[in-house]
């Protein structure tokens, strides 16, 4: 009875680690060690022996990123019972008791990092667009290209001036890069929303909003799962001409 006790712990602790694989774990000790070799970290900071969806959708984007050598995947276990394990650390950053809490931290600076919003949903692609919103790192969202997001980032800072339909010839170079069903629809669309956005007075930022909440009442409604997929592929590229290059706001934090 005794060894059954003394084991469970173990094998709870085995298994909590493989669930977390391709994310290290961080304590008070060893946290701005870590956080200061890295270019990004993006931090959760959750319960004990955290599980569900919202640690599956953590854990999948850092297996989705684990060949980005400038972003880490780490998490902190804060406990408060017993030795009350990193809570000091959770008090430091002003870490609000509604777990799981997911911070971007630059290694610029430990007291300049972005807070996941409290309102989204914790799913991969949230996270995905929440990392490429805030860093100078490409995680792709499902249905995007990496050539043509580039130059859609370069459109979304020249806006409908000559230099967009330069961008726009550009990419139409690139179209042989594209065969397959799935990557030409993905690139018409690009194509389509810049010949758009030069024929409008609107800025980029202003048409990509305008057409993110028209793209989002029409998913509300009965579609087709194809016709779903297309449009949320829609609203992951329109995500590209808005992302430009820029490190992560202050928010203030009290240092120990």
């Amino acid at each position: 009875m005794n060894i059954f006790f003394y084991i469970l712990p173990l094998s709870f602790h085995i298994i909590q680690s493989s669930a977390s694989k391709g994310c290290l774990e961080l304590d008070e000790l060893i946290f701005d060690k870590i956080v200061r070799r890295f270019k990004y970290v993006l931090v959760k900071f959750d319960v004990a022996f955290p599980y569900g969806d919202n640690h599956e959708a953590f854990t999948g984007l850092a297996l989705d990123a684990h060949d980005i050598d400038d972003l880490l995947f780490a998490l902190v276990s804060i406990k408060d019972y017993g030795d009350k394990e990193n809570t000091a650390l959770g008090q430091r950053f002003n870490i609000p008791k509604k777990y799981p809490v997911i911070t971007l931290f630059n290694n610029s600076s430990l007291s300049s990092f972005k807070i996941f919003p409290y309102e989204d949903k914790v799913t991969v692609d949230n996270l995905r667009k929440f990392v490429n919103s805030h860093t100078d790192l490409y995680i792709s969202l499902p249905g995007c290209l990496k050539e043509i997001d580039e130059l859609a980032i370069m459109f979304g800072s020249v806006g409908n001036s000559k230099e967009a339909n330069d961008i726009i010839v550009e990419v139409m170079k690139k179209e042989h890069l594209y065969s397959t069903e799935k990557t030409q629809f993905s690139f018409n669309l690009y194509l389509m929303l810049m010949k758009k956005m030069t024929q409008v007075k609107e800025t980029v930022a202003q048409f990509i909003d305008t057409e993110k909440t028209r793209v989002r009442k029409l998913l509300t409604e009965k579609i087709s799962a194809n016709k779903k997929n297309e449009l949320n592929i829609k609203l992951n590229i329109m995500e590209s001409f808005l992302k430009h290059s820029h490190v992560v706001n202050n928010v203030p934090s009290d240092e120990l």
